[in-house]
């Protein structure tokens, strides 16, 4: 996707082959390129036209694996608390490679998004690929596991979306809150067995509602797996397509600016040092208190 053309440092002679020091200068100096790309790319890809074309690749392959990746939901919440652990006892290196770690299938518009990182923001192709080229290999070391992460933050971005219109969908049609989609599907449960035993009731419609609105109806456990079940596959399938929304959304709060200037300094802070703490957005944490919530609210319904 076009955006605006910045040339690298590297442009201007042949790249240091070994000293470190001369490296590491033109790499920072490569970033501050990037810095100055970055509003472009954030406004060729995020924008309401760039958002519509990156995430319609989601259409085809994306829907078949995203309610796989909707299930990874808390195994990938638990990843983050070791993480978390690991870095409270210094192991900083099993933390940084649990941070980047996401449980799941890659999707289609996750690898796009990375191809469209790494060679229109991070201008980690080089012009001639058999050319020996030290600076943007350091870059392209520096940037593996922020990248990871950020695709990730992406991945969060979704099911927060997804949860919110659960709760949307729960407060208008349920009058309660449903943020995910245990709470969602035990609602859909309780409301099927309500309206099964209404229809059922020997009295008549009315007073049956009058009936079972004071002795409320428990669904069966098979009703409940079930609504569950189809629950999440249409919220993996909204939040497959749902960065037509948040993308255009987060562009405009200026998320998305704050996010891409971040990723940048994790790179540079792993360029300049040897233990670096990684690139460690707070979306991921965000998204994952609407997982408690839905949890904790689900399991409340029974």
């Amino acid at each position: 996707m076009a955006h605006e053309d910045i040339s690298s440092p590297l442009e201007a002679g042949p790249a240091p082959e070994g000293d470190p020091t001369e490296v590491r200068t033109l790499a920072l100096r490569h970033l501050d390129a990037c810095r100055i790309r970055a509003p472009g790319f954030i406004d060729a890809h995020y924008s309401l036209r760039g958002a519509f074309h990156l995430n319609r690749l989601a259409w085809g392959r994306d829907m078949l694996v995203a309610p796989v990746n909707f299930l990874m939901v808390v195994p990938n919440f638990l990843v983050r608390l070791l993480a978390i652990f690991f870095e409270a006892c210094g192991a900083r290196r099993p933390a940084r490679w649990l941070l980047g770690l996401h449980l799941g299938l890659r999707t289609r518009v996750q690898s796009r998004l990375r191809r469209d990182l790494e060679r229109e923001l991070l201008d980690l192709d080089a012009a001639e690929p058999e050319t020996p080229d030290p600076v943007r290999d350091r870059v392209r070391e520096a940037a593996r596991d922020p990248v990871s992460v950020y695709l990730n933050t992406r991945s969060v971005a979704g099911d927060i979306t997804a949860g919110t219109a659960a709760a949307f969908f729960g407060l208008v049609v349920f009058h309660q809150f449903t943020p995910g989609s245990v709470s969602a599907g035990a609602a859909v449960a309780h409301r099927i067995a309500t309206e099964q035993a209404v229809a059922d009731f020997m009295f008549g419609e009315f007073l049956g509602r009058a009936w079972y609105s004071a002795f409320p109806v428990e669904p069966s456990a098979g009703m409940v797996v079930y609504s569950v079940l189809a629950t999440i596959l249409v919220l993996a399938v909204f939040s497959a397509f749902s960065g037509m929304i948040h993308d255009p959304v987060q562009r405009w709060l200026g998320i998305h600016g704050r996010r891409v200037r971040g990723l940048l300094d994790a790179i540079e802070e792993s360029l300049c040092s040897e233990r670096p703490r990684g690139f460690r957005p707070r979306d991921t944490f965000v998204g994952r208190i609407y997982d408690v919530l839905d949890w904790i609210k689900g399991l409340f319904s029974f």
